[in-house]
This record gives C-alpha cells, structure tokens and sequence, in this order.
C-alpha cells in the first residue's frame, strides 16, 4: 500500500515545505498587484496591463527557460530565481514609500519578478523524477500539486485578514520574506549527481530539439499543447482580470473581498487533489483530462449570472468559484503526470516549459484582451462568451481518440 511516507522522501519534503512557504506569499502578492493597479489607476485596460506584464515573461522566455532547465542544474537555477524575486518583491513597498511607485515602475517590476518565474517552474518541475523514489509518480505530482492549492487558499485567506489590519502594501515584506524561507529549504534538497542534465550543445539546438519531439515523435505532446493553450485563452483573463472588477466596480467591494473570493480557489483545488489520487488511474488520464476541462467551461457561466441570481453576489461567486476550481487538479495534475509517463526526463525540461508557455503564455494575451473588452462589454457577457469557449476544448480533445486515450 502507498502511504504518504513512502512517497515523500526527505527530499521532496524540502521541496514540498519551501513551496508552500513561498507561494503562500505569491498568491498574495498575485492578489495585491492587481488590486494596487487598480487602486493607482481605476483603470480596467491597465489593470489587464499589469496582468499582462505579470505574464508577458512566459511568451518571451518560457521555450528557453526549459531549455535551461534541461542544461543546468535544475535547483541551481530555482535558487537564482527565488534570490532574485526576493528584492524585487522588496523593492515594491521601499518605492511605495517614498511616492516613486508609478504604474510603468510596478509593471516593471512585475515584469522582471515573472522573467524570473519563467526559469523556476520548469525546474521544479522536472526536478521531481530526479528527486522522488517511489514509481508512483501520479500520486507524487497530487501531493506536489497540492502545495500551491493549499498556499492559495492560506496566503489568500491569511491576506483578507492582514488587509484588515495593516493594509495592502505591507503584504509585499510577506511574500519577500517567503522567499527567503524557499532559498533555505532548497539548498537542503540533494539532487543526485548520476541523473544531473547535461551542458552539451548550444541552447537554440537544444530548443530546436524539442520542437522536433513534439511534431516528429509525439504527436499527441502538440495536441496537449494546443488544447492547453486555446483552454486558458478563454479562461484565464475574464479570471484573473475579471474578478476585481467584479467586486470593485460592480459590487462596492474592498480588497478584503477580492482576497476572500479567491481564497476560495484554493480551498476548492485543495480538496479536490485527494480526489484525484483516488479516482484517476494510469490507464484514464485523457479522459480525465478533457472531462475537467469541459467542466472547467460549464462552471465559469454561472458568474455571468450574478446579478439576477437570488441572495448575496459575494456569497454566490464563492460558492460558483469553490465549484470550478474543484475541477482545476484534474486538469494540472494528470496534466503533468502525462507529461512524466511519456516524455524522456533528459526532454521533459523543455516539454513542460512549452506547457508552462501554453497556460501563463495565452493568459497574457487572454488578460490584455479582457481588461480592453471590459471596457466595452460587461464582465457578466464575457463570463458566458469564455465559459461556452472553454468547454469547447475539452470536447475537442475528446473527439481525438489518441488524445482521449493517452495514459
């Protein structure tokens, strides 16, 4: 029987404790830049700018950042990442208290934080077959997962409740803080030397490589790609951007709010991962896959409705957002572990970077794109619009039966 413990091994304990510290204080400082923006400006289109600018990186950097993440050591490349953040992070309230935080400094800023971002995630990610023993790798990406869905929900409740008490900039010191706790518990991770990547060859070859794989040799890997992309183009904007316009402009709400509506994401996200190390087995990834992303789109229109639905619109957008993001592990974690069954781990630097491009690479163009539409169209039209647009690629990908097999 696979327990815990024979999962996670001292290691991936490190790992998993220096990622919950650190995006604890991300999904703070994800909530905060949004809503200072909007605070600055009062602006839809800049505060869809600064999301933008949040996610820009992946579309710029994100092919490369794999490439390095199969070139170099990996927990080298998460330690310069996360030493970096650190004073970017910092540097937020420092500017802010001495009046030099514009709008252009903040996406800056944000910009450069998320350049930095871009290099950490395939890292991490591919690091976790180099450092886990058991074979159970669905079991293992669950529990990884579950770090950033248990973080959401603490950094985001835990920041509904400090906005209370000491406003939104000194929310900031938290998330530099975090990261310093991060470089600690990597620096105690011990990556095996025998299975370390290679520095062979220069990096465009490298890139070049795996743009072969995934048109040449996998097929499906592009499917993946693209279903992935098209998904989060429809989602992710009205999500991100939408949200706080929602509450803000729409409801009279606070910053308080915003953070206690999203909490809620990862309350969702969180419960759901023991679901799916117990309902998902090898042999039903896909269909698990495109059925959550069809869900994924069902449970997004509901929101284009809360003006005419009975009872508190607060209360009724947790409810509606707690359901949808029930469906997000079914679609991260067999996600990745797809990707570890059958992608070579020497190739999987690169395939999960052009994964990590495929969802925060069209989120940046879906949350520019949303935060100028909103200025036309009401946010309860775009719900509907992305809601119907998204389950549209789950039912795509079913109807491919490579797709809706893989295992």
């Amino acid at each position: 029987m696979t327990t815990l413990k024979t999962l996670f091994n001292r290691n991936l304990s490190f790992l998993w404790v220096g990622q919950f510290i650190s995006q604890s204080g991300d999904s703070i400082t994800h909530m905060a830049i949004i809503w200072l923006m909007l605070e600055l400006t009062g602006s839809k289109a800049m505060t869809g700018f600064i999301a933008f600018a949040a996610t820009l990186p992946a579309l710029l950097f994100g092919l490369f950042a794999g490439v390095l993440a199969d070139k170099y050591p990996r927990k080298i490349i998460m330690l310069i990442s996360d030493s970096a953040r650190f004073f970017l992070i910092l540097s937020i309230p420092l500017l802010y208290s001495q009046d030099l935080l514009t709008p252009l400094v903040l996406a800056i800023i944000v910009f450069i934080t998320f350049t930095f971002a871009s290099l950490f995630n395939p890292a991490r990610d591919s690091i976790i077959p180099q450092i886990a023993d058991g074979k159970d790798i669905n079991k293992v990406n669950a529990l990884v997962q579950s770090t950033g869905y248990l973080s959401y929900f603490v950094g985001l409740f835990g920041a509904g409740i400090l906005l209370g008490v000491m406003g939104l900039i000194p929310l900031f010191l938290f998330d530099a803080l975090t990261f310093a706790f991060s470089i600690v518990f990597i620096l105690l991770i011990r990556v095996p030397k025998k299975i370390e990547p290679t520095y062979a060859s220069r990096h465009f070859d490298e890139l070049k490589a795996g743009f072969r794989y995934i048109i040449t040799e996998d097929r499906r890997i592009l499917w993946l790609l693209l279903i992935t992309a098209l998904n989060n183009f429809f989602i992710m904007g009205p999500a991100i951007v939408g949200t706080p316009i929602l509450i803000k402009e729409i409801w009279n709400g606070t910053g308080q709010d915003f953070a206690f509506v999203e909490s809620s994401y990862g309350l969702g996200m969180l419960l759901a991962t023991f679901a799916v190390i117990k309902l998902i087995s090898n042999k039903s990834r896909g269909k698990w896959l495109m059925g959550a992303l069809v869900f994924d789109g069902l449970t997004f229109i509901p929101l284009g409705f809360l003006s005419v639905l009975p009872g508190n619109p607060m209360t009724n957008a947790i409810i509606i957002i707690f359901i949808h993001s029930l469906g997000i592990p079914f679609i991260q974690v067999t996600r990745t572990s797809l990707i570890h069954s059958i992608v070579d781990n020497k190739m999987q630097g690169r395939i999960f970077s052009m994964i990590y491009l495929a969802v925060i690479g069209t989120t940046s163009l879906s949350v520019l794109v949303t935060g100028i539409a909103a200025e036309y169209w009401s946010m309860e039209t775009i719900y509907i619009f992305i809601g119907f647009g998204a389950c549209f690629t789950g039912l795509l990908g079913w109807l491919k039966k490579d797709i809706r097999n893989l295992q």
